[in-house]
């Protein structure tokens, strides 16, 4: 059975490692319980087609999360998030930074 072949833009699947703190909220608010800072996940993430209908659901369930965030006071400043990352970017630009 002949496959076809997969576009280079668009891969397969793709698998990576990573610590519990990058996990996105979609997927730690999916688990039972909240990872322990330093837990490492193994994570494969594949294209998929989505209707119309689950792309709103997606963006409904990922604005409930963030809501749920601020209740619960998980937010950060907006100002002093900008001045961190201004900061930085700034300081990256700087000679021998990198």
């Amino acid at each position: 059975m002949p496959v076809s072949p997969t576009s280079p833009a668009r891969p397969s699947k793709v698998t990576a490692t990573i610590p519990a703190e990058e996990l996105p909220r979609a997927i730690t608010a999916a688990l039972p319980a909240r990872p322990p800072a330093g837990t490492r996940f193994r994570v494969t993430i594949e294209p998929v087609d989505e209707s119309e209908e689950e792309r709103r659901q997606s963006l409904k369930d990922d604005v409930a999360v963030g809501l749920e965030d601020a209740d619960a006071g998980r937010t950060t400043d907006g100002e002093m998030l900008f001045e961190r990352l201004i900061a930085k970017y700034a300081k990256a630009g700087e000679p021998g930074q990198g």
